[in-house]
């Protein structure tokens, strides 16, 4: 639903984008204002003659950037976890094993409120200890869940690697759409027309490679959030609670 939603939002904003265009486009003189016009076209005014490209091209931006922001609003959450106090981190702080159990039953009432990825895993890393009381063994299932975690983070992020893969796909798109329909007018002489479809094979392309190295750039903040995210909660879970077990 939240996939929707933002596909929603980006189309109305796209479409909001080219009817901009379009607008102002149809109100600029080319032979007054030439380097307007070129830029208006270059962004996708001219829908009937190849825009519509730039117009996709939008929407699958706006629609990968509405993903990524939505994704680093759920770490920004998830990180809130380290300041509730679930867990004391005094360095002098030791957990004897009926503690780690004390833990266990307070991270249960506290999910009945709210989840977070910190208090699931403190709480599963509590019933581990609690059935093997191996410390090897409960470091190796941190580990695991991290990783688990981790992985359908990433998994999450598929529509947002299938966007910025499709804005450059776009791009060539309308570069084989602008030469091959050029190619129809290569023996008529029209080299207005020639040039202009040559022009919009080229202004796709462009747009296209211009905004895939600004989502990129997105892209990567919003892996080294995840990344760095997980590291940290790993981090956490040892230093607060794995290493300060004392086993009798």
């Amino acid at each position: 639903m939240k996939n929707l939603r933002n596909l929603t939002l980006a189309s109305g904003m796209a479409l909001l984008i080219t009817a901009i265009c379009m607008t102002l486009l149809a109100i600029t003189n080319k032979e007054n204002s030439p380097t307007l016009y070129r830029i208006l076209v270059l962004l996708g005014g001219d829908v009937v003659n190849g825009g519509y490209i730039q117009g996709l091209t939008y929407l699958a931006f706006i629609w990968a950037w509405f993903e990524v922001r939505e994704k680093l609003t759920v770490i920004a959450r998830e990180r809130r976890a380290f300041k509730l106090n679930l867990i004391p981190t005094s360095e002098k702080h030791v957990f004897m094993p009926q503690d780690v159990n004390q833990l266990k039953f307070k991270l249960i009432e506290f999910e009945k409120k709210e989840k977070y990825i910190l208090s699931d895993l403190l709480k599963k890393a509590c019933t581990k200890f609690r059935t093997s009381g191996s410390l090897s063994e409960l470091i190796d299932i941190v580990s695991i869940q991290v990783e688990v975690s981790q992985e359908k983070a990433e998994g999450d992020q598929s529509v947002i690697r299938y966007l910025t893969w499709v804005i450059p796909s776009l791009g060539f798109i309308g570069t084989v759409i602008g030469i091959s329909q050029s190619l129809i007018y290569a023996n008529s002489g029209d080299m207005e027309k020639i040039t202009s479809l040559l022009g919009v094979a080229f202004d796709t392309t462009l747009v296209a490679l211009v905004l895939s190295v600004f989502l990129m750039w997105f892209v990567h903040q919003l892996q080294e959030e995840t990344d760095r995210f997980h590291s940290d909660l790993k981090e956490f879970v040892i230093d607060n609670l794995i290493n300060k077990i004392e086993i009798q």
